[in-house]
Protein backbone atom coordinates (compact mmCIF):
# COMPACT_ATOMS: atom_id res chain seq x y z
CA UNK A 1 0.00 0.00 0.00
CA UNK A 2 1.13 3.53 -0.75
CA UNK A 3 -0.83 5.14 2.12
CA UNK A 4 -3.38 6.74 -0.23
CA UNK A 5 -7.11 6.00 0.22
CA UNK A 6 -9.00 4.17 -2.53
CA UNK A 7 -10.70 6.30 -5.14
CA UNK A 8 -14.30 7.22 -4.16
CA UNK A 9 -16.42 8.93 -6.86
CA UNK A 10 -19.12 9.90 -4.32
CA UNK A 11 -16.54 11.77 -2.29
CA UNK A 12 -15.56 13.68 -5.38
CA UNK A 13 -19.23 14.50 -6.05
CA UNK A 14 -19.75 15.78 -2.55
CA UNK A 15 -16.74 18.08 -2.89
CA UNK A 16 -17.95 19.48 -6.18
CA UNK A 17 -21.50 19.93 -4.81
CA UNK A 18 -20.19 21.87 -1.84
CA UNK A 19 -18.22 24.18 -4.13
CA UNK A 20 -21.24 24.88 -6.32
CA UNK A 21 -23.49 25.66 -3.35
CA UNK A 22 -24.41 29.21 -2.63
CA UNK A 23 -22.70 29.16 0.77
CA UNK A 24 -19.41 30.37 -0.69
CA UNK A 25 -17.85 26.89 -0.92
CA UNK A 26 -18.52 25.97 2.73
CA UNK A 27 -18.88 22.21 3.12
CA UNK A 28 -22.44 21.19 4.21
CA UNK A 29 -22.93 18.89 7.16
CA UNK A 30 -22.23 15.17 6.76
CA UNK A 31 -25.88 14.29 7.32
CA UNK A 32 -26.91 16.34 4.31
CA UNK A 33 -24.24 14.66 2.08
CA UNK A 34 -25.28 11.19 3.20
CA UNK A 35 -28.89 11.84 2.41
CA UNK A 36 -28.04 13.19 -1.06
CA UNK A 37 -25.76 10.23 -1.83
CA UNK A 38 -28.45 7.79 -0.94
CA UNK A 39 -31.20 9.50 -2.95
CA UNK A 40 -29.08 10.69 -6.05
CA UNK A 41 -27.30 7.69 -7.69
CA UNK A 42 -24.80 8.31 -10.60
CA UNK A 43 -25.15 7.02 -14.12
CA UNK A 44 -22.35 4.95 -15.69
CA UNK A 45 -21.43 7.84 -18.01
CA UNK A 46 -21.23 10.21 -15.06
CA UNK A 47 -18.98 7.79 -13.23
CA UNK A 48 -16.82 7.31 -16.32
CA UNK A 49 -16.52 11.08 -16.73
CA UNK A 50 -15.41 11.43 -13.13
CA UNK A 51 -12.86 8.64 -13.54
CA UNK A 52 -11.47 10.28 -16.68
CA UNK A 53 -11.34 13.64 -14.92
CA UNK A 54 -9.54 12.13 -11.94
CA UNK A 55 -6.96 10.40 -14.12
CA UNK A 56 -6.23 13.53 -16.11
CA UNK A 57 -5.92 15.67 -13.01
CA UNK A 58 -3.91 13.09 -11.07
CA UNK A 59 -1.60 11.79 -13.88
CA UNK A 60 -1.07 14.69 -16.28
CA UNK A 61 1.53 15.04 -19.02
CA UNK A 62 3.96 12.44 -20.36
CA UNK A 63 5.24 9.67 -18.15
CA UNK A 64 7.81 6.89 -18.61
CA UNK A 65 7.02 3.30 -17.65
CA UNK A 66 9.44 0.36 -17.50
CA UNK A 67 7.97 -3.03 -18.27
CA UNK A 68 7.96 -6.19 -20.33
CA UNK A 69 5.90 -6.51 -23.52
CA UNK A 70 3.28 -9.29 -23.56
CA UNK A 71 0.11 -10.15 -25.49
CA UNK A 72 1.44 -8.25 -28.52
CA UNK A 73 -0.85 -7.89 -31.54
CA UNK A 74 -0.05 -5.90 -34.65
CA UNK A 75 -2.67 -4.70 -37.06
CA UNK A 76 -2.58 -1.08 -38.10
CA UNK A 77 -1.44 -0.21 -34.58
CA UNK A 78 0.50 -2.09 -31.89
CA UNK A 79 -1.66 -3.38 -29.01
CA UNK A 80 0.11 -5.02 -26.07
CA UNK A 81 0.38 -5.16 -22.29
CA UNK A 82 3.16 -3.84 -20.10
CA UNK A 83 3.76 -5.98 -17.06
CA UNK A 84 6.12 -6.53 -14.21
CA UNK A 85 6.10 -9.19 -11.49
CA UNK A 86 2.96 -7.72 -9.81
CA UNK A 87 0.91 -5.59 -12.24
CA UNK A 88 -0.28 -5.30 -15.86
CA UNK A 89 -1.48 -2.27 -17.83
CA UNK A 90 -2.76 -2.08 -21.39
CA UNK A 91 -0.81 -0.05 -23.94
CA UNK A 92 -1.18 0.96 -27.57
CA UNK A 93 1.19 2.47 -30.14
CA UNK A 94 -0.67 4.16 -32.95
CA UNK A 95 0.63 3.87 -36.52
CA UNK A 96 1.79 7.51 -36.70
CA UNK A 97 4.05 7.02 -33.65
CA UNK A 98 5.22 3.56 -34.75
CA UNK A 99 6.51 4.95 -38.07
CA UNK A 100 8.82 7.32 -36.19
CA UNK A 101 10.22 4.85 -33.65
CA UNK A 102 12.59 2.82 -35.85
CA UNK A 103 12.03 -0.12 -33.50
CA UNK A 104 9.75 -3.11 -33.94
CA UNK A 105 8.52 -4.37 -30.54
CA UNK A 106 8.62 -8.11 -29.86
CA UNK A 107 7.00 -10.27 -27.23
CA UNK A 108 9.18 -10.43 -24.12
CA UNK A 109 11.21 -7.26 -24.82
CA UNK A 110 12.01 -5.07 -21.82
CA UNK A 111 11.30 -1.50 -22.82
CA UNK A 112 10.87 2.04 -21.55
CA UNK A 113 7.47 3.28 -22.78
CA UNK A 114 6.80 7.02 -22.84
CA UNK A 115 3.31 8.40 -23.27
CA UNK A 116 0.12 9.50 -21.47
CA UNK A 117 -2.55 7.62 -19.52
CA UNK A 118 -6.09 7.78 -20.93
CA UNK A 119 -9.43 6.25 -19.90
CA UNK A 120 -11.52 4.87 -22.75
CA UNK A 121 -15.13 5.15 -21.57
CA UNK A 122 -16.84 2.90 -24.19
CA UNK A 123 -14.87 -0.14 -23.00
CA UNK A 124 -14.08 1.07 -19.50
CA UNK A 125 -10.34 0.51 -19.98
CA UNK A 126 -7.42 2.53 -18.79
CA UNK A 127 -4.57 2.44 -21.37
CA UNK A 128 -1.11 3.89 -21.81
CA UNK A 129 -0.96 5.73 -25.16
CA UNK A 130 2.70 5.18 -26.10
CA UNK A 131 4.53 7.78 -28.22
CA UNK A 132 8.00 6.17 -28.06
CA UNK A 133 9.50 2.81 -27.13
CA UNK A 134 13.15 2.28 -26.20
CA UNK A 135 14.42 -1.26 -25.70
CA UNK A 136 16.55 -2.00 -22.67
CA UNK A 137 19.87 -3.87 -22.61
CA UNK A 138 20.70 -5.84 -25.78
CA UNK A 139 17.64 -4.53 -27.50
CA UNK A 140 18.96 -0.96 -27.28
CA UNK A 141 22.30 -2.02 -28.73
CA UNK A 142 20.58 -3.84 -31.57
CA UNK A 143 18.52 -0.75 -32.33
CA UNK A 144 21.66 1.43 -32.32
CA UNK A 145 23.49 -1.09 -34.52
CA UNK A 146 20.62 -1.17 -37.01
CA UNK A 147 20.50 2.61 -37.26
CA UNK A 148 24.28 2.86 -37.73
CA UNK A 149 24.20 0.27 -40.50
CA UNK A 150 21.44 2.16 -42.28
CA UNK A 151 23.42 5.42 -42.05
CA UNK A 152 26.64 3.87 -43.39
CA UNK A 153 24.77 2.03 -46.13
CA UNK A 154 23.22 5.32 -47.28
CA UNK A 155 26.74 6.84 -47.43
CA UNK A 156 27.94 3.99 -49.67
CA UNK A 157 30.44 2.50 -47.20
CA UNK A 158 29.06 -1.01 -47.83
CA UNK A 159 28.98 -0.58 -51.62
CA UNK A 160 30.97 -3.33 -53.41
CA UNK A 161 32.13 -0.73 -55.93
CA UNK A 162 34.24 0.85 -53.14
CA UNK A 163 35.94 -2.42 -52.19
CA UNK A 164 39.62 -3.04 -52.97
CA UNK A 165 40.89 -6.25 -54.53
CA UNK A 166 43.07 -8.52 -52.39
CA UNK A 167 46.71 -9.22 -53.36
CA UNK A 168 47.24 -12.57 -55.11
CA UNK A 169 50.54 -13.30 -53.34
CA UNK A 170 51.12 -10.90 -50.39
CA UNK A 171 54.63 -10.51 -49.04
CA UNK A 172 53.61 -9.54 -45.50
CA UNK A 173 50.19 -9.45 -43.80
CA UNK A 174 49.48 -7.37 -40.66
CA UNK A 175 47.22 -9.19 -38.16
CA UNK A 176 45.36 -6.72 -35.91
CA UNK A 177 44.07 -8.66 -32.88
CA UNK A 178 44.85 -9.53 -29.29
CA UNK A 179 48.05 -11.55 -28.93
CA UNK A 180 46.44 -13.53 -26.11
CA UNK A 181 43.32 -14.52 -28.04
CA UNK A 182 42.59 -17.81 -29.75
CA UNK A 183 42.14 -16.05 -33.12
CA UNK A 184 45.82 -15.17 -33.52
CA UNK A 185 46.84 -18.80 -32.96
CA UNK A 186 44.43 -19.98 -35.68
CA UNK A 187 45.77 -17.37 -38.11
CA UNK A 188 49.42 -18.28 -37.49
CA UNK A 189 48.72 -22.00 -37.82
CA UNK A 190 46.81 -21.52 -41.09
CA UNK A 191 49.53 -19.38 -42.69
CA UNK A 192 52.29 -21.81 -41.63
CA UNK A 193 50.43 -24.75 -43.17
CA UNK A 194 49.30 -23.08 -46.38
CA UNK A 195 52.19 -20.79 -47.30
CA UNK A 196 55.12 -20.27 -44.91
CA UNK A 197 56.60 -17.74 -47.35
CA UNK A 198 54.06 -15.08 -46.30
CA UNK A 199 55.39 -13.11 -43.33
CA UNK A 200 53.02 -12.13 -40.52
CA UNK A 201 53.18 -8.81 -38.63
CA UNK A 202 51.20 -9.12 -35.37
CA UNK A 203 49.70 -5.87 -33.99
CA UNK A 204 48.52 -6.41 -30.41
CA UNK A 205 45.37 -4.39 -29.56
CA UNK A 206 42.48 -4.67 -27.14
CA UNK A 207 39.46 -6.24 -28.83
CA UNK A 208 36.94 -5.63 -26.05
CA UNK A 209 36.12 -2.76 -23.71
CA UNK A 210 36.16 1.00 -23.87
CA UNK A 211 39.77 1.26 -25.12
CA UNK A 212 39.35 -1.28 -27.91
CA UNK A 213 37.89 1.02 -30.57
CA UNK A 214 40.66 3.62 -30.23
CA UNK A 215 43.46 1.02 -30.33
CA UNK A 216 42.01 -0.78 -33.36
CA UNK A 217 41.45 2.45 -35.32
CA UNK A 218 44.94 3.77 -34.47
CA UNK A 219 46.55 0.45 -35.48
CA UNK A 220 44.88 0.53 -38.93
CA UNK A 221 45.85 4.19 -39.48
CA UNK A 222 49.45 3.56 -38.38
CA UNK A 223 49.82 0.53 -40.66
CA UNK A 224 48.71 2.65 -43.63
CA UNK A 225 51.24 5.36 -42.78
CA UNK A 226 54.19 2.93 -42.43
CA UNK A 227 53.05 0.32 -44.96
CA UNK A 228 55.83 1.03 -47.47
CA UNK A 229 58.56 0.96 -44.84
CA UNK A 230 57.31 -2.23 -43.21
CA UNK A 231 56.29 -3.86 -46.50
CA UNK A 232 52.65 -4.52 -45.57
CA UNK A 233 50.37 -5.66 -48.44
CA UNK A 234 47.12 -6.37 -46.53
CA UNK A 235 45.49 -6.17 -43.07
CA UNK A 236 43.66 -9.00 -41.32
CA UNK A 237 41.32 -7.74 -38.55
CA UNK A 238 39.98 -10.53 -36.33
CA UNK A 239 38.88 -11.72 -32.90
CA UNK A 240 36.97 -14.67 -31.42
CA UNK A 241 33.28 -14.92 -30.63
CA UNK A 242 31.33 -13.16 -27.89
CA UNK A 243 28.13 -11.35 -27.05
CA UNK A 244 26.95 -8.20 -28.76
CA UNK A 245 28.40 -6.16 -25.94
CA UNK A 246 31.77 -7.95 -26.28
CA UNK A 247 31.91 -7.27 -30.04
CA UNK A 248 30.61 -3.70 -29.79
CA UNK A 249 34.04 -2.08 -30.37
CA UNK A 250 33.89 -3.34 -33.97
CA UNK A 251 30.54 -1.57 -34.45
CA UNK A 252 31.95 1.83 -33.51
CA UNK A 253 32.07 4.55 -36.16
CA UNK A 254 35.75 5.27 -35.41
CA UNK A 255 36.80 1.74 -36.43
CA UNK A 256 34.53 1.75 -39.50
CA UNK A 257 36.01 5.05 -40.68
CA UNK A 258 39.59 3.78 -40.30
CA UNK A 259 38.75 0.69 -42.40
CA UNK A 260 36.93 2.73 -45.06
CA UNK A 261 39.85 5.17 -45.43
CA UNK A 262 42.53 2.45 -45.46
CA UNK A 263 44.64 2.28 -48.61
CA UNK A 264 45.59 -1.28 -47.71
CA UNK A 265 42.95 -3.96 -48.37
CA UNK A 266 41.30 -5.15 -45.14
CA UNK A 267 39.89 -8.64 -44.47
CA UNK A 268 37.70 -8.84 -41.34
CA UNK A 269 36.57 -11.91 -39.39
CA UNK A 270 34.84 -10.89 -36.14
CA UNK A 271 33.14 -13.37 -33.83
CA UNK A 272 31.26 -16.45 -34.97
CA UNK A 273 29.70 -17.07 -38.35
CA UNK A 274 26.30 -15.75 -37.19
CA UNK A 275 27.74 -12.49 -35.85
CA UNK A 276 27.64 -9.43 -38.07
CA UNK A 277 29.57 -6.26 -37.26
CA UNK A 278 29.93 -2.91 -38.98
CA UNK A 279 33.69 -3.49 -39.40
CA UNK A 280 33.03 -6.64 -41.44
CA UNK A 281 30.55 -4.87 -43.71
CA UNK A 282 32.91 -1.95 -44.36
CA UNK A 283 35.96 -4.21 -44.91
CA UNK A 284 37.01 -5.17 -48.43
CA UNK A 285 36.14 -8.79 -47.67
CA UNK A 286 34.27 -10.46 -44.84
CA UNK A 287 35.06 -13.97 -43.58
CA UNK A 288 33.16 -16.16 -41.15
CA UNK A 289 36.13 -17.21 -38.99
CA UNK A 290 39.78 -16.19 -38.44
CA UNK A 291 40.88 -19.41 -40.15
CA UNK A 292 38.84 -18.60 -43.23
CA UNK A 293 40.30 -15.07 -43.33
CA UNK A 294 43.83 -16.49 -43.16
CA UNK A 295 43.01 -18.91 -45.97
CA UNK A 296 41.65 -16.06 -48.05
CA UNK A 297 44.93 -14.10 -47.79
CA UNK A 298 47.44 -16.98 -47.92
CA UNK A 299 48.07 -18.91 -51.13
CA UNK A 300 47.72 -22.70 -50.75
CA UNK A 301 51.17 -24.27 -51.06
CA UNK A 302 49.85 -27.59 -52.33
CA UNK A 303 47.49 -25.92 -54.75
CA UNK A 304 50.32 -23.75 -56.02
CA UNK A 305 52.51 -26.82 -56.47
CA UNK A 306 49.76 -28.53 -58.43
CA UNK A 307 49.21 -25.39 -60.47
CA UNK A 308 52.95 -25.16 -61.17
CA UNK A 309 53.07 -28.80 -62.28
CA UNK A 310 50.08 -28.17 -64.53
CA UNK A 311 51.71 -25.12 -66.07
CA UNK A 312 54.97 -27.03 -66.60
CA UNK A 313 53.14 -29.89 -68.33
CA UNK A 314 51.25 -27.44 -70.53
CA UNK A 315 54.48 -25.68 -71.47
CA UNK A 316 56.11 -29.03 -72.34
CA UNK A 317 53.20 -29.97 -74.56
CA UNK A 318 53.18 -26.57 -76.27
CA UNK A 319 56.94 -26.72 -76.81
CA UNK A 320 56.83 -30.22 -78.34
CA UNK A 321 53.92 -29.17 -80.54
CA UNK A 322 55.80 -26.08 -81.76
CA UNK A 323 58.91 -28.18 -82.45
CA UNK A 324 56.91 -30.68 -84.51
CA UNK A 325 55.26 -27.87 -86.48
CA UNK A 326 58.57 -26.17 -87.26
CA UNK A 327 60.15 -29.53 -88.23
CA UNK A 328 57.32 -30.18 -90.68
CA UNK A 329 57.67 -26.67 -92.06
CA UNK A 330 61.41 -27.16 -92.52
CA UNK A 331 60.89 -30.45 -94.32
CA UNK A 332 58.33 -28.84 -96.59
CA UNK A 333 60.72 -26.01 -97.47
CA UNK A 334 63.56 -28.46 -98.11
CA UNK A 335 61.40 -30.37 -100.57
CA UNK A 336 60.15 -27.31 -102.44
CA UNK A 337 61.46 -26.41 -105.93
CA UNK A 338 62.72 -23.04 -104.77
CA UNK A 339 65.24 -24.76 -102.55
CA UNK A 340 66.06 -27.73 -104.77
CA UNK A 341 66.28 -25.69 -108.06
CA UNK A 342 66.91 -21.95 -107.40
CA UNK A 343 67.20 -21.16 -111.14
CA UNK A 344 63.54 -21.94 -111.55
CA UNK A 345 62.61 -19.32 -108.94
CA UNK A 346 64.93 -16.83 -110.65
CA UNK A 347 63.17 -17.46 -113.95
CA UNK A 348 59.77 -16.90 -112.36
CA UNK A 349 60.89 -13.56 -110.91
CA UNK A 350 62.56 -12.59 -114.22
CA UNK A 351 59.31 -13.14 -116.11
CA UNK A 352 57.40 -11.11 -113.51
CA UNK A 353 59.96 -8.26 -113.77
CA UNK A 354 59.70 -8.27 -117.57
CA UNK A 355 55.92 -7.98 -117.42
CA UNK A 356 56.16 -5.12 -114.97
CA UNK A 357 58.69 -3.32 -117.20
CA UNK A 358 56.46 -3.64 -120.28
CA UNK A 359 53.50 -2.35 -118.32
CA UNK A 360 55.42 0.66 -117.01
CA UNK A 361 56.84 1.42 -120.49
CA UNK A 362 53.37 1.41 -122.06
CA UNK A 363 51.99 3.60 -119.31
CA UNK A 364 54.85 6.12 -119.66
CA UNK A 365 54.28 6.46 -123.44
CA UNK A 366 50.58 6.99 -122.84
CA UNK A 367 51.23 9.75 -120.28
CA UNK A 368 53.71 11.49 -122.66
CA UNK A 369 51.16 11.42 -125.51
CA UNK A 370 48.49 12.92 -123.25
CA UNK A 371 50.86 15.69 -122.12
CA UNK A 372 51.81 16.60 -125.69
CA UNK A 373 48.16 16.79 -126.73
CA UNK A 374 47.41 19.09 -123.79
CA UNK A 375 50.42 21.29 -124.69
CA UNK A 376 49.24 21.64 -128.29
CA UNK A 377 45.78 22.72 -127.17
CA UNK A 378 47.30 25.33 -124.85
CA UNK A 379 49.50 26.72 -127.68
CA UNK A 380 46.47 27.08 -129.94
CA UNK A 381 44.61 29.04 -127.25
CA UNK A 382 47.62 31.36 -126.74
CA UNK A 383 47.94 32.00 -130.49
CA UNK A 384 44.30 33.08 -130.63
CA UNK A 385 44.91 35.78 -128.07
CA UNK A 386 48.05 37.21 -129.95
CA UNK A 387 50.02 38.67 -127.07
CA UNK A 388 52.48 40.57 -129.36
CA UNK A 389 49.71 42.54 -131.15
CA UNK A 390 48.04 43.35 -127.87
CA UNK A 391 51.35 44.64 -126.55
CA UNK A 392 51.85 46.86 -129.65
CA UNK A 393 48.41 48.41 -129.19
CA UNK A 394 49.19 49.15 -125.57
CA UNK A 395 52.48 50.84 -126.57
CA UNK A 396 50.72 53.11 -129.12
CA UNK A 397 48.14 54.10 -126.56
CA UNK A 398 50.92 54.86 -124.06
CA UNK A 399 52.76 57.09 -126.55
CA UNK A 400 49.59 59.06 -127.34
CA UNK A 401 48.83 59.57 -123.67
CA UNK A 402 52.45 60.71 -123.05
CA UNK A 403 52.27 63.27 -125.88
CA UNK A 404 48.99 64.69 -124.59
CA UNK A 405 50.31 64.88 -121.07
CA UNK A 406 53.48 66.73 -122.23
CA UNK A 407 51.44 69.33 -124.14
CA UNK A 408 49.11 69.86 -121.18
CA UNK A 409 52.07 70.40 -118.84
CA UNK A 410 53.72 72.91 -121.21
CA UNK A 411 50.50 74.85 -121.60
CA UNK A 412 49.92 74.96 -117.84
CA UNK A 413 53.51 76.21 -117.22
CA UNK A 414 53.13 78.95 -119.84
CA UNK A 415 49.88 80.17 -118.27
CA UNK A 416 51.42 80.22 -114.80
CA UNK A 417 54.44 82.23 -116.04
CA UNK A 418 52.20 84.85 -117.64
CA UNK A 419 50.20 85.17 -114.42
CA UNK A 420 53.42 85.54 -112.42
CA UNK A 421 54.73 88.34 -114.70
CA UNK A 422 51.43 90.21 -114.48
CA UNK A 423 51.34 90.00 -110.69
CA UNK A 424 54.99 91.12 -110.50
CA UNK A 425 54.25 94.22 -112.58
CA UNK A 426 51.27 95.13 -110.42
CA UNK A 427 53.26 94.69 -107.23
CA UNK A 428 56.05 96.86 -108.60
CA UNK A 429 53.57 99.56 -109.55
CA UNK A 430 51.97 99.74 -106.12
CA UNK A 431 55.13 99.14 -104.07
CA UNK A 432 56.28 101.68 -101.43
CA UNK A 433 59.35 102.63 -103.46
CA UNK A 434 57.19 103.83 -106.36
CA UNK A 435 54.95 105.79 -104.00
CA UNK A 436 57.96 107.54 -102.46
CA UNK A 437 59.30 108.28 -105.90
CA UNK A 438 56.16 110.28 -106.60
CA UNK A 439 56.99 112.74 -103.76
CA UNK A 440 55.91 110.96 -100.59
CA UNK A 441 58.05 110.17 -97.56
CA UNK A 442 57.90 107.60 -94.74
CA UNK A 443 58.92 108.33 -91.14
CA UNK A 444 59.79 105.66 -88.61
CA UNK A 445 61.48 105.25 -85.28
CA UNK A 446 64.96 103.85 -84.98
CA UNK A 447 63.50 100.38 -84.27
CA UNK A 448 61.69 100.47 -87.64
CA UNK A 449 58.11 101.00 -86.36
CA UNK A 450 56.16 103.41 -88.59
CA UNK A 451 54.90 106.79 -87.34
CA UNK A 452 51.26 107.17 -88.37
CA UNK A 453 50.26 110.16 -86.16
CA UNK A 454 51.74 112.93 -84.07
CA UNK A 455 50.40 111.01 -81.11
CA UNK A 456 53.00 108.28 -81.87
CA UNK A 457 56.02 110.49 -80.93
CA UNK A 458 57.13 112.64 -78.02
CA UNK A 459 59.66 115.43 -77.83
CA UNK A 460 63.21 114.18 -78.05
CA UNK A 461 62.42 111.05 -80.10
CA UNK A 462 64.86 110.23 -82.90
CA UNK A 463 63.18 109.38 -86.17
CA UNK A 464 64.25 108.41 -89.69
CA UNK A 465 62.47 109.90 -92.73
CA UNK A 466 62.85 108.01 -96.00
CA UNK A 467 62.68 110.02 -99.27
CA UNK A 468 63.15 108.99 -102.87
CA UNK A 469 66.80 109.94 -102.89
CA UNK A 470 67.88 109.24 -99.27
CA UNK A 471 67.16 109.27 -95.56
CA UNK A 472 66.97 112.09 -92.97
CA UNK A 473 67.68 111.51 -89.24
CA UNK A 474 65.80 113.97 -87.00
CA UNK A 475 64.96 114.84 -83.39
CA UNK A 476 61.38 115.74 -82.50
CA UNK A 477 60.69 119.24 -80.99
CA UNK A 478 57.06 120.01 -80.07
CA UNK A 479 55.66 123.61 -79.91
CA UNK A 480 54.01 125.34 -76.85
CA UNK A 481 50.48 125.91 -78.16
CA UNK A 482 47.95 123.44 -79.35
CA UNK A 483 47.69 125.25 -82.72
CA UNK A 484 51.39 124.70 -83.33
CA UNK A 485 51.15 121.00 -82.24
CA UNK A 486 50.83 119.96 -85.87
CA UNK A 487 54.11 121.67 -86.70
CA UNK A 488 57.24 120.06 -85.43
CA UNK A 489 60.70 121.66 -85.52
CA UNK A 490 63.29 119.24 -86.53
CA UNK A 491 66.95 120.18 -86.32
CA UNK A 492 69.62 118.53 -88.38
CA UNK A 493 72.65 120.23 -89.95
CA UNK A 494 71.21 123.68 -89.00
CA UNK A 495 68.08 122.95 -91.07
CA UNK A 496 64.44 122.65 -90.08
CA UNK A 497 61.84 120.52 -91.77
CA UNK A 498 58.23 119.63 -91.14
CA UNK A 499 57.36 116.08 -90.00
CA UNK A 500 55.49 114.41 -92.85
CA UNK A 501 52.63 112.03 -92.14
CA UNK A 502 53.43 108.56 -93.64
CA UNK A 503 49.88 107.50 -94.27
CA UNK A 504 49.61 106.31 -97.90
CA UNK A 505 46.41 105.17 -99.62
CA UNK A 506 47.44 103.19 -102.75
CA UNK A 507 45.19 102.58 -105.70
CA UNK A 508 43.09 99.39 -105.59
CA UNK A 509 44.45 96.81 -108.06
CA UNK A 510 42.14 95.51 -110.72
CA UNK A 511 43.70 92.04 -110.54
CA UNK A 512 43.39 89.38 -107.87
CA UNK A 513 46.20 90.73 -105.61
CA UNK A 514 45.05 93.42 -103.05
CA UNK A 515 47.73 95.22 -100.94
CA UNK A 516 47.58 98.21 -98.53
CA UNK A 517 50.79 100.20 -98.45
CA UNK A 518 50.15 101.34 -94.90
CA UNK A 519 50.39 97.70 -93.82
CA UNK A 520 53.81 97.29 -95.45
CA UNK A 521 56.85 97.47 -93.22
CA UNK A 522 59.51 99.64 -94.92
CA UNK A 523 62.22 97.46 -93.36
CA UNK A 524 60.68 94.43 -95.05
CA UNK A 525 60.61 96.29 -98.43
CA UNK A 526 64.31 97.22 -98.13
CA UNK A 527 63.69 100.98 -97.65
CA UNK A 528 65.72 101.40 -94.46
CA UNK A 529 69.29 100.46 -93.89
Amino acid sequence: MTGRLPFNPDRMKSKQTGKRAGNGGVKPPASVLDSKEEHAPLSVSQLATRIDHSIKSGISGTIAVVGEISSLSHRTHYYFSLKDDRSVIGAVVFASAASRMGYVPKHGDSVVARGRVEFYAPSGRVSLIVTSLTPLGAGALELQLKKRMEDLRSKGWFDPANKQSLPIFPRKVAVVTSKDGAAVADVIDTFSRRCPGVELYIVDVRVQGDQARGQVANAIDSLNVHAERIGIDAILLTRGGGSLEDLWAFNELEVAQAIYQSRLPVVAAIGHETDTTVAELVADERCATPTQAAMRLSPDREAMREQLDSVQSRLDRNLRSELRFEQQRLNTLAGSRSISDPSQMIGIHRDRLSREFDRLHTRAHSMIAKSRSSLDRTAIRLAKHQPAAAQARREEQLKLVSYRLSKAISRALRDRKEDLFSITRELHAIGPAQVIARGYSVSARLDGSLIRSVEDVVEGDQIVTTLADGKIHSNVILGESSDSRSKRSVSKSDRQSDLAQPTIAPKRSSRKSRTKSDETNPDQMGLFG
